[in-house]
């Protein structure tokens, strides 16, 4: 091999490298994801009501779509989601604290307690 096909495939190696390395951004949403409400109460006393709509929130960007979940299926689920919101309805007869959970495709996640009386 000539020093010229070295000098070549140098820089032929030299573009493509910089062309891996400007195209790997890093991740954003690095932020954290809270719920919103954080502690709704569904069916006290004062309110008969069975059903919350939660708003995932993030301090960065959030990346959609988001994934809800909840610890314990038999006392409410989430019924609807939608962009950054979600609706939890309680099962009736049902009381309890339920965790509900979101993740985004960032892997981060933030929860709320729903208690149900």
């Amino acid at each position: 091999m000539n020093k010229w096909t070295m000098a070549g495939m140098v820089a032929v190696l030299s573009v493509m490298a910089i062309g891996v390395w400007t195209g790997c951004e890093s991740a954003g949403g690095t932020g954290g994801v809270s719920i919103s409400p954080s502690n709704p109460v569904l069916g006290s006393s004062s309110s008969n009501t069975t059903a919350v709509v939660l708003t995932a929130v993030v301090s960065d960007q959030l990346a959609l779509p988001l994934k809800w979940s909840v610890s314990d299926p038999t006392l409410g689920t989430i019924i609807s989601a939608s962009g950054s919101n979600a609706t939890y309805k309680a099962n009736e007869g049902r009381t309890g604290d339920n965790i509900v959970t979101v993740k985004d495709q960032y892997d981060n996640q933030g929860s709320a307690v729903v208690t149900q009386n």
